[in-house]
């Protein structure tokens, strides 16, 4: 294996693992919206109704 075939790999990687973490934020910012509408569905509305 040359030298450049190395160096050149690594350049095409490194965009696909910022792509990564792109996903992984979103995915977790997701999940948090998600998480925040059953929980106010689920706890504050019947609260609401009760009170």
């Amino acid at each position: 294996m040359d030298d450049r075939d190395t160096q050149t790999m690594s350049a095409i990687e490194l965009p696909g693992r910022r792509e990564a973490w792109l996903t992984a934020a979103a995915t977790l910012v997701g999940y948090g919206i998600i998480l925040t509408g059953m929980f106010v569905v689920l706890f504050v509305l019947p609260y609401l109704v009760i009170s």
